[in-house]
């Protein structure tokens, strides 16, 4: 879409703002994958912790 409008636009101010709107839609999707990466790291973590108890216990018979 951006390089559409930028084909149709010969005004450096449209360019400008073009260039900037899509920076800070970059910025967001930007921080929203870094959200998700955290999350997903911290589930792991969860996941990996409530295994390594689930096998302690079955090494110690507690199972």
């Amino acid at each position: 879409m951006f390089e559409e409008i930028k084909q149709i636009s010969n005004d450096s101010i449209i360019d400008n703002k073009l260039r900037e709107a899509f920076i800070k839609q970059m910025a967001k999707g930007y921080q929203e994958m870094g959200e998700l990466s955290l999350q997903i790291s911290n589930e792991w973590y969860s996941v990996e912790n409530e295994g390594e108890s689930i096998n302690d216990k079955i090494v110690k018979g507690e199972w």
